[in-house]
């Protein structure tokens, strides 16, 4: 389309709209699928949760580097006791007690974000027929499903 209106030397809605008529008409063109609604919104739900579950392990992990850089290491912990870890890691040094529970206050904000999102993206996948069928294959959960 661009390729057959940049020979117009004057540019005008008007004249872009009797350029584009006769390709139309001649068939260059097909009616293209526009998405529903329900379709944009689980869309949305996926593109949010995924952008908050980068953010939390971004945090988690730049936590982890920080403690690194003073001879700190966490080790493997769970989601649950990770907080907990952190904080007996850095007692009793006033600088990282500052730093590092502000980056806990994000991280449990955004935890607490990331769960809502994950519920509301469960409650559609246990919804649907084709994402129930493909849960009872042996490894396949509903967020991968």
């Amino acid at each position: 389309m661009k390729a057959a209106l940049s020979a117009m030397t004057v540019k005008t809605d008007r004249k872009d709209a009797r350029g584009i008529a006769p390709l139309l008409r001649m068939g260059w063109y097909r009616p293209v699928h526009a998405k529903s609604v329900t379709c944009k919104d689980s869309r949305a739900l996926l593109v949010g949760r995924k952008l908050l579950q980068g953010k939390l392990l971004d945090v988690e992990l730049s936590i982890r580097g920080i403690l690194r850089g003073y001879g700190l290491k966490v080790g493997d912990v769970s989601r649950g006791r990770f907080e907990a870890r952190i904080r007996e890691l850095t007692a009793g040094h006033v600088a990282l007690e500052t730093v590092i529970g502000a980056m806990l206050a994000a991280r449990t904000a955004l935890w607490c974000e990331f769960t809502k999102l994950h519920r509301e993206m469960l409650k559609i996948a246990r919804a649907d027929k084709v994402c129930r069928r493909l849960m009872s294959t042996p490894g396949v959960g509903a967020t991968t499903s």
